[in-house]
């Protein structure tokens, strides 16, 4: 007997009903079907492993390939909801367990205001409100809480003990000013370190104040330590001529360290001078000191009223002196790994996190601060291509790894625990996330 075959309907509707109940009936039967068992996955229907297979796609897609997500409302929004991809409080964990140095606390505790305080960090919308430095909270942030304590405040020429460097204490003198405001001992205490750099210090031929104590030598990381501090202080001092004095420091160790033609041309030598140090290789750390250094010196001087108003021309020339570096950076970065060198233009080193870290971060602070120059494509994509070449090799204990050894900067051995380059993995995660926040960045 022939089964006679229902009529078929063309109403859409019926269409999707029998659709529905034929999938309602597929689910029906596999779930009662005797011959699947979930604890056997060899019984799963194919359309289980399918399921598992999209899924794993979208977490892939979601973690490795997908920039995060987070509130762009407002700047304070997006900074509170930021996804940095990486563990910074391991990162912050780790530069408190490893620092000893005045330079590495120096550095540390600028990288933690950064992170966590960027109010009151040059960086920030109104960095000195009322034309002065800010003031501190009665319960004092957690990283100036750290650094205070290795401040020397009895009666003696620097704010901490060192017998080699001039430049390495002035490190920790943005935040002996800020301590200052409430404590007169560490005020004074930065009153001296600023004395001893005028007045005391050994100077270059040239008049640029000496890195070390025992002979005139010139390093690139002078820059981050001593033209920010003599920056910040004119500040507190409302001193225009010291702001001034910052800049020209920065000028007249451009004028020795500055490679003025070839492939490097804009890059910095490390080192000149008298002493078996001198180093005339364009190592990426000391790149990354003096292009940091000079973001830092022009932050303070847009950020201050009657520099901003009076001090155009200085800052067009620090625009140009940091573009010089980062234009150099990225002419001599061609290492496989996607890190820079650790010499710059010498293809006999390992490509490294600090000063990738560092480069990078100068990149996106200048893009927010001058997005008339900075804001293209050349310093941007850059930029995220070096954060993305550091941050996917940090580990969860905030490690960035390969790091130049930054005791022995000529060592061909990278290491893991270098507090700087911890500094700077903060540095470059907080450049990252103002730059966003502010809407320079996509």
């Amino acid at each position: 007997m022939l089964r006679q075959r229902k009529p078929v309907s063309n109403d859409p509707s019926q269409k999707k009903d029998d659709a529905s109940r034929f999938n309602d009936a597929q689910l029906a039967e596999e779930e009662t079907d005797p011959a699947v068992s979930w604890a056997n996955p060899f019984t799963w229907p194919a359309s289980v492993y399918i399921a598992l297979l999209l899924a794993s796609a979208v977490a892939y897609w979601s973690k490795f390939l997908v920039e995060p997500s987070f509130d762009t409302a407002t700047p304070e929004l997006c900074r509170s909801t930021f996804n940095y991809t990486f563990r910074v409080n391991a990162a912050r964990s780790q530069i408190e367990r490893l620092s000893s140095h005045s330079w590495e606390y120096g550095t540390g505790v600028e990288a933690m205001l950064e992170l966590l305080e960027p109010e009151r960090t040059v960086f920030a919308e109104e960095p000195f409100p009322a034309d002065k430095i800010p003031k501190l909270p009665l319960k004092k942030p957690q990283g100036i809480l750290w650094m205070h304590r290795h401040i020397r405040t009895k009666d003696a020429p620097t704010l901490f003990a060192d017998d080699y460097s001039v430049s390495d204490p002035a490190s920790m003198g943005v935040v002996a000013l800020m301590l200052g405001q409430r404590d007169s001992k560490t005020f004074q205490a930065a009153m001296r370190q600023k004395e001893y750099l005028l007045n005391n210090a050994k100077r270059y031929e040239n008049d640029a104040i000496s890195h070390r104590v025992e002979v005139a030598e010139l390093w690139s990381d002078a820059i981050s330590m001593v033209p920010p501090f003599l920056a910040y202080y004119a500040v507190a001092s409302n001193d225009l001529s010291l702001m001034k004095e910052a800049v020209r420091q920065c000028e007249l160790y451009r004028e020795v360290l500055m490679i003025q033609s070839g492939s490097k041309k804009g890059l910095w030598k490390h080192i000149v001078g008298p002493s078996e140090m001198a180093d005339e290789g364009v190592w990426s750390t000391g790149a990354a000191w003096a292009a940091y250094g000079m973001v830092r010196v022009r932050a303070t001087i847009s950020g201050w009223r009657p520099s901003n108003e009076t001090m155009s021309l200085e800052l067009q020339r620090l625009d140009q002196w940091i573009g010089e570096i980062l234009d150099g950076a990225i002419r001599t970065d061609d290492d496989d790994s996607g890190l820079l060198r650790n010499y710059l233009g010498d293809s006999e080193w390992f490509g490294e996190t600090s000063g990738t870290a560092l480069l990078a971060a100068a990149a996106y602070r200048m893009t927010v601060l001058n997005p008339t120059a900075f804001s293209q494509a050349k310093y941007i994509d850059w930029a995220h291509e070096k954060r993305k070449a550091v941050l996917e090799r940090v580990d969860d204990d905030g490690f960035a790894y390969p790091a130049v050894n930054p005791l022995k900067h000529a060592s061909k051995e990278p290491i893991k625990d270098s507090p700087e380059g911890e500094s700077f993995l903060l540095m470059l995660g907080s450049a990252w996330r103002d730059c966003v926040c502010v809407g320079q960045c996509n």
